[in-house]
């Protein structure tokens, strides 16, 4: 027997000593050296592993470099590798380490290929994207998921590229792909909407603690779209992702406690999760802090802190908060001369997002378009628009355009109702009146009548009349 095959025959006596339930370490050490002294690449590779990770022995970096050391000069590429890592771990900075990195990559070396693509990626360099291509060829899913994240951003239009590459990498237990995944077929990214298999994919998302995917589980829990309605348990993942201090779960909360949506109105509460959200800037939240100075909810009204948190918010984007400033120099006839132009392009291009879903309803002037009319009433609802609003409670009412959902009716239908559409609170008392998306209740379905006489409806007597009739008969 040759000395090399003497030292790989000992190896493989280590070996099954090392894959033995238990393992028999004291055996399979003084073997693992044994074999590594007399040159087993291989040997000196699973020893210095044993000494880095404390397997049988106690940790020992010097020893695991040395056998790393002694792996890599008999031609042990992950040897390589693995000598990098611990040099990177020591504090050595990645320009020193990088050209080891580019040797193994350059060889076909797939995890230091991704490595490097980290490390382009990182300084925006687009060599990162052909480092990614090399590695996602031979399947590494960090590779698939860099890789699909490019695709879904570059705006190529190449999402069935990006969803392909997300499902490889999810099939990997890439977490954040299913994730990515949930976005996809929520949304129709790439690939045909499919609810049951967003949900499938958000689960597994929230289940492995991703906050935004537990903020989103939680919202369609509430709004009961897609899935049954289970706002207990939509608030407990709306919580987790609020505990992981998730921006968009902290704002939500906040509008939950200030409207007692959900949750009891706790004025307080509101203002504590609107602060945490607005610490990172989110628009959302720096408006809600707004509101609840300008309106003195739970604290003294304080209109230039409301002022200044929409001003704020409008910096980051939201265009509520500029229609709350409007609204706030109009009350106070103060011009705010920086604002003049932009509240005029924000009014503008609102009024044509309504003005194009109400031709497209009725079908004035173009072929009737339920599903179009329905996308444009939303961007403009979702800026505030009451008109808008109350034309899209009308489409989810009959089910124009999307499913019938009296729940979402009800939810903008109140919108305009508090902004003053006449024709908002009357919907809103029939529903409150009959029970229809929201609890049966006919003292406030009568007082959303009062409100819509006081706020000018044009047939105020038979508004009368009808609450006089469901007061007789509740």
């Amino acid at each position: 027997m040759t000395e090399t095959e003497n030292a790989d025959s000992i190896f493989q006596q280590a070996q099954k000593l090392l894959t033995a339930m238990p393992p028999d370490y004291a055996t399979a050490l003084p073997l693992l050296e044994q074999a590594a002294e007399a040159g087993h690449a291989e040997a000196a590779f699973q020893l210095g592993g044993c000494m880095q990770y404390g397997m049988g022995t106690d940790p020992n970096r010097v020893q695991a470099t040395y056998w790393l050391r002694k792996a890599a000069e008999g031609g042990h590429t992950t040897a390589r590798y693995n000598l990098a890592l611990l040099r990177e771990d020591n504090g050595i900075n990645i320009q020193s380490v990088l050209p080891a990195y580019l040797s193994l990559a350059e060889e076909g070396h797939t995890d230091a290929q991704v490595r490097v693509m980290h490390y382009y990626g990182e300084q925006k360099d687009d060599r990162a994207l052909y480092w990614a291509k090399q590695a996602a060829q031979k399947h590494h899913p960090q590779a698939q998921l860099f890789l699909a994240q490019h695709y879904q951003k570059d705006g190529s239009l190449n999402l069935p590229a990006a969803h392909q590459l997300y499902q490889q990498a999810a099939a990997q237990g890439i977490v954040s792909a299913h994730w990515q995944l949930a976005n996809q077929f929520l949304h129709g990214q790439g690939v045909v909407k499919n609810h049951t298999q967003a949900l499938y994919h958000l689960r597994i998302a929230a289940d492995a603690g991703i906050p935004a995917a537990q903020a989103e589980l939680g919202k369609l829990l509430l709004e009961g779209q897609h899935l049954p309605a289970n706002p207990e348990e939509g608030i407990k993942w709306i919580n987790k992702a609020a505990r992981q201090e998730d921006d968009n779960a902290c704002a939500f909360l906040a509008k939950q406690y200030l409207i007692g949506t959900n949750l009891p109105r706790d004025y307080k509460k509101a203002a504590l999760f609107a602060a945490k959200a607005a610490r990172h800037n989110h628009p959302d939240a720096l408006c809600l802090l707004g509101d609840i100075r300008q309106y003195g909810l739970g604290i003294h009204t304080d209109l230039e802190k409301a002022r200044s948190y929409y001003e704020h918010a409008v910096k980051y984007g939201s265009l509520v908060a500029m229609q709350r400033l409007l609204m706030l120099d109009s009350r106070s006839h103060v011009a705010n001369p920086a604002y003049n132009q932009e509240v005029l392009e924000f009014q503008q291009s609102v009024e044509r997002n309504y003005q194009s879903g109400f031709a497209l309803h009725y079908g004035i002037g173009v072929p009737q378009d339920f599903e179009s009319a329905f996308a444009y009433y939303s961007l403009a609802a979702r800026n505030g628009h009451p008109k808008a609003q109350t034309n899209l409670g009308m489409m989810y009412y009959n089910g124009e355009g999307i499913e019938a959902d009296p729940k979402q009716a009800a939810r903008w239908f109140t919108q305009a109702a508090t902004q003053g559409d006449t024709t908002a609170q009357y919907n809103l008392a029939c529903l409150h009146y009959s029970g229809t998306g929201v609890p049966q209740d006919t003292a406030v379905a009568c007082k959303w009548l009062q409100t819509a006489i006081d706020s000018g409806h044009e047939h105020p007597e038979q508004l009368r009349e009808l609450i006089h009739q469901w007061r007789e008969n509740p």
